[in-house]
């Protein structure tokens, strides 16, 4: 029995726990190059689910911009809710690769893992 405990911060290629939420927050989603693990060199990054979520909140943060654009009409409101829905977005997303989700290997072809 083993006491290697499966985490979302382990690595897929080598199974040892080489990423904290910050590195994994920061290794993207499956159209990155991911961050390369400590332990075994390869790179992986956030697998599909991920992607998925990442682009729903970005499409939702435009669906704010747009909003904000078309029916506020002071022009600094309008340009701080546009601002700040983008960097919402930016961080719920991160916040969900930190802490949701586990690492899967890297897919694209341009990068040797």
């Amino acid at each position: 029995m083993s006491n290697n405990k499966e985490s979302i911060y382990n690595c897929p290629h080598c199974g040892e726990k080489s990423f904290n939420p910050l590195t994994k927050a920061m290794a993207g989603g499956l159209n990155s190059k991911g961050k390369v693990c400590k332990s075994c060199g390869r790179r992986c990054c956030n697998g599909q689910v991920s992607t998925i979520i990442n682009a729903v909140v970005y499409v939702i943060a435009l669906v704010g911009v747009i909003l904000a654009y078309l029916f506020i009409d002071n022009n600094m409101l309008a340009f701080t809710l546009m601002i700040g829905s983008i960097i919402a977005a930016f961080l719920i997303s991160r916040i969900f690769d930190a802490f949701f989700m586990p690492m899967t290997k890297v897919i694209r072809n341009d990068i040797r893992s």
